[in-house]
């Protein structure tokens, strides 16, 4: 396929909002390209060069990108600056510039040539590597023949595509083009269990459904983490499961720890010659965390007696002289790359695991909860770091609010409630895990995740901060848009409030992403991309005819910034409503 050809459908994505017409236009590419480049074409039209947790990334900023510009188009940087300043999108200043070549005489490149040059500029490091991606973008540039063409080229090096889809949405295209709706949950299953959304893309377009046979879960290759739903009483909970596994809900960070003996990876040269094999740590968001934990993978070299394996749990910092747990805030602080080893000895862990999801070379997700805690119990030598969570078994009402009562007077955010014979559902929110957070009585609204849809300008002290409030909202995996549920405008320090600004701006947009549902009176001074992610808590949930979700939280206030999640795994409006119910 010509890469003007392919843009066309990006065109055709860009200028629709509908769902189903995204998925007809997605199916129809997918039809349309060869097999060698299916897997190319469905990371491309998502923005991406590969699969997420393979971490290819251009690491190309505005900034350069302007400098970059001015040199394709001889123009002075400050030109390039103002235009910027108007449209919101160096894409759409980059397709203004552009002159359109004649293509009769000129040679068009194709999809296959355009990703190689795409993977060129990305992985080029070092000194001056600034430098030498724009001369790569400039010698790409001389060989494309539309503004289309380049419009795109730029938004996919910047990481702005965003054209209102997700790997979801292939997945639909992908049953269209199979003619079989049933065939969803299947396709589903295999991305939660390897969420590479191009591979799977592939299989299907050389084998058709066969082809995902091929597909298993492999060290190296994060799961999708199973999450939890959310009930308000222990008597509802025993009532849902009747036997239970109770274990404390700790406010740390999701840890996914890969190891595999058998395989060599010299990427983990760093923690020194014992690890000339495979061991790597994921977020629950998929992305690579290896270099945040280097006292974590000493340790599981030490503490795991396996060949293989694939083990869930959460990291939590404690403080050495009390030994008491530290708040996410703290915990989230090793989430850097330049100075780990100290602010690792500043921030002791513990890793606290609670599920087997591989044991050497075989899937464990299928077996029952109870196995598969009995298998971590063979598998983790005691130490320091990697710790087996405690558990309570009991079918007591009475128990399990005890149980709740003992985390809350520890500090803790609450407890998780399981189903002792459940299966690992990778990727689902399910009843078989529970969590518990605040008791029927309480005055105090349980936490949610929300995601930043905007600011607004401040207004008398505030204005100093360039912001006085923002507005936030949910994700409705029905619809595939963000719905709004709250402003915030008060409860952040001075320091907070000079954080978020920095964050919004570095994703601010021109226009409001077309999956936002955002009604007209409550339109934010400046928009930002659906990325950061904050947990709040509210006094009240009540009906609101004015947010989109239909739903408001009241007297809302800022608890953390929560980098460690997705914009669709916000809150979901029926847990919200549930609260409000409860409450009511």
């Amino acid at each position: 396929m010509k890469f003007e050809k392919f843009c066309d459908y990006l065109n055709r994505l860009d200028q629709t909002s509908k769902r189903l017409e995204m998925t007809s236009i997605i199916s129809e590419l997918l039809e349309s390209l060869s097999e060698k480049e299916t897997k190319i074409g469905v990371y491309l039209s998502l923005g991406i060069l590969k699969a997420p947790f393979e971490d290819l990334k251009f690491n190309f900023a505005d900034k350069q990108m302007i400098k970059t510009l001015a040199l394709i188009f001889d123009l002075n940087p400050q030109e390039i600056q103002n235009s910027y300043s108007k449209e919101g999108d160096l894409g759409t200043v980059a397709e203004k510039y552009f002159q359109e070549k004649d293509t009769k005489k000129a040679e068009t490149l194709s999809l296959a040539e355009v990703y190689e040059y795409l993977v060129e500029i990305s992985v080029i490091e070092g000194t001056g590597s600034q430098e030498k991606k724009s001369h790569k973008v400039i010698s790409l540039a001389g060989k494309l023949n539309s503004q289309m063409e380049i419009k795109y080229v730029v938004r996919i090096i910047l990481g702005n595509l965003r054209l209102g889809f997700t790997e979801l949405t292939v997945i639909d295209a992908l049953c269209q083009n199979l003619k079989d709706k049933k065939l969803k949950p299947y396709i589903e299953s295999t991305y939660n269990k390897f969420p590479d959304i191009g591979e799977i893309a592939e299989k299907i377009k050389i084998q058709g459904i066969e082809g995902l046979n091929s597909i298993k879960m492999k060290p190296g290759v994060p799961i999708e983490p199973q999450k939890a739903q959310r009930l308000a009483t222990a008597k509802e909970i025993i009532e849902k499961l009747n036997d239970c596994w109770c274990e404390y809900k700790f406010d740390g960070t999701r840890v996914q720890l890969h190891f595999d003996r058998r395989i060599k990876d010299k990427s983990t040269d760093l923690f020194g010659e014992k690890t000339k094999f495979l061991v790597k740590t994921f977020t629950r968001n998929l992305e690579e965390s290896t270099h945040q934990y280097p006292d974590l993978i000493e340790a599981s070299i030490e503490q795991i007696d396996a060949e293989s394996v694939i083990i869930d749990g959460e990291a939590i910092g404690f403080d050495k002289k009390t030994g008491e747990y530290l708040p996410f805030q703290e915990t989230i602080q090793r989430k850097r790359k330049h100075n780990v080893a100290e602010v690792a000895e500043q921030i002791p862990l513990k890793y606290l695991v609670f599920d087997l999801l591989y044991y050497n070379g075989e899937e464990t997700v299928k077996l029952p909860l109870i196995q598969r805690r009995n298998l971590l119990d063979k598998i983790i030598k005691k130490g320091e770091i990697i710790q087996i969570d405690s558990h309570l078994e009991t079918s007591s009402e009475e128990e399990v609010s005890k149980y709740f009562k003992e985390a809350k007077s520890k500090g803790l955010e609450g407890i998780m409630v399981k189903k002792p014979d459940s299966t690992y559902e990778a990727g689902a929110r399910a009843f078989s895990w529970i969590k518990f957070k605040r008791e029927e009585d309480s005055e105090v609204l349980d936490t949610v995740d929300v995601v930043v849809m905007g600011y607004f300008f401040g207004k008398g002290v505030r204005s100093d901060f360039g912001i006085g409030g923002f507005l936030v909202g949910v994700y409705n995996p029905e619809t595939l848009t963000y719905q709004t549920i709250s402003k915030i405008g008060s409860g952040l320090s001075d320091e907070e409030w000079v954080k978020i600004k920095l964050d919004c701006d570095k994703i601010k947009l021109s226009e409001p992403p077309k999956n936002y549902e955002v009604a007209k009176e409550l339109s934010p001074d400046v928009w930002v991309s659906p990325e950061l992610v904050v947990t709040v808590r509210a006094d009240e949930v009540s009906v609101s005819p004015n947010h989109t979700s239909k739903i408001a939280l009241r007297f809302p206030r800022l608890v953390s910034f929560r980098y460690d999640k997705r914009p669709n795994d916000t809150t979901s409006i029926e847990e919200i409503k549930k609260i409000y119910q409860l409450k009511k």
